[in-house]
């Protein structure tokens, strides 16, 4: 396997679409209950949804000993996401992900205070250390790290033309206030990281918030939703020029929990995050459509 490869299953298969969810995502739910949902209660919903698979990052013992085999039992495939400041770090995550039988490594890249050559080393050498273990590697655009913003994303790819991108651009939206109005630019001011895009996390920002509520999710052109759908339909136009058969596309929904979620004063969510999580799944699923047929 190349450094930096696209999810492929091997098959003839043309390019698809696939819809998970993130284990964070499934924290503290159902909504504002006194009890939360077991880990098995948490994955046979997800499964029974229609989702794929599970991203979650597993930094103790006893979830990368409890975690996986329930993924497993409920058919769901697994991924999983670190932060590394350094090489050793990410070998380390790739090497435990590659023996938990996962199929690929997010990498969230450092911080926005280290060195483009730093950050451009742990990019190059973990996307060949995951290629080296037969897993993908994706660099996700995120708040607090190197890749925080567009302009040092853009850096980035000019450093490492190839590199494979987890699309998380409610960072973005949220840090360049954007608010999807006409004449802003924002899809052509990340053009050249759309075009690089391999796995997209699903959450919506206003251009305020970076996570906000969007309904049934029915809201068209200058609403939240209508500009997410959009963006969502650009990376899968580009994604489908660059993709082979057998290739595959994630979409992980991804609403944090409080204290990411807006909560009212007494710490109480307003916002049902599985409910929303299925709006974010339909949203894919139309933009998926709506970026053209599937090449044979």
């Amino acid at each position: 396997m190349a450094p930096f490869s696209h999810l492929n299953d091997n098959s003839q298969t043309p390019p698809r679409l696939r819809v998970g969810h993130t284990l964070w995502n499934l924290q503290k739910l159902p909504m504002n209950a006194s009890v939360e949902w077991t880990l098995e209660e948490k994955m046979a919903r997800v499964a029974e949804a229609g989702f794929e698979h599970i991203e979650c990052w597993l930094r103790t013992e006893e979830l990368c000993r409890t975690v996986p085999p329930v993924v497993q039992k409920c058919g769901l495939k697994l991924a999983l996401g670190h932060r590394p400041t350094s090489v050793e770090e990410t070998r380390e995550t790739v090497e435990h992900a590659a023996a938990l039988g996962a199929q690929w490594v997010l990498c969230q890249p450092a911080s926005a205070y280290h060195s483009l050559a730093e950050v451009t080393q742990i990019v190059r050498e973990g996307a060949q250390i995951a290629a080296d273990n037969g897993l993908c590697y994706f660099v996700e655009t995120h708040r607090n790290n190197f890749t925080e913003t567009i302009r040092q994303t853009l850096e980035l790819i000019e450093a490492v033309p190839d590199i494979a991108i987890t699309a998380d651009f409610s960072h973005f939206v949220v840090g360049g206030e954007f608010y999807g109005w006409e004449g802003e630019g924002a899809i052509e001011r990340m053009r050249p990281i759309i075009e690089r895009v391999t796995h997209v996390h699903g959450r919506v920002s206003n251009g305020e918030a970076v996570q906000v509520d969007v309904g049934d999710g029915s809201g068209g052109q200058g609403t939240p939703a209508g500009f997410f759908k959009q963006i969502w339909t650009e990376i899968f136009k580009s994604w489908r020029r660059r993709a082979q058969n057998g290739d595959i596309l994630p979409f992980s929904s991804e609403l944090g929990p409080p204290r990411y979620a807006i909560t009212l004063p007494d710490g109480r969510e307003f916002s049902d995050r599985w409910e929303q999580s299925l709006v974010m799944k339909k949203l894919a699923e139309e933009a998926w459509e709506a970026s053209g047929e599937v090449r044979v």
